[in-house]
């Protein structure tokens, strides 16, 4: 019975250190998707500003002209 219990409590540790070395990952993967988040969103910023200068450059006249 006592061998049983000693079984039941390392197993029991053995999942605790399973599911903390779960949750760092998980916060790490976290910290990554915010920073990926971060750079799509900067990203969209400058295709955006792109697309305003190439708008006005289809209006303006070729120095040939």
């Amino acid at each position: 019975m006592e061998d049983r219990i000693n079984q039941l409590e390392a197993l029991s540790a053995q999942q605790d250190a399973t599911l903390q070395s779960l949750h760092q990952e998980l916060f790490r993967q976290q910290q990554d998707l915010a920073a990926l988040r971060r750079h799509v969103a900067l990203l969209e910023q400058k295709i955006a500003r792109m697309e305003n200068e190439d708008s006005i450059a289809d209006n303006e006249r070729p120095p040939h002209w």
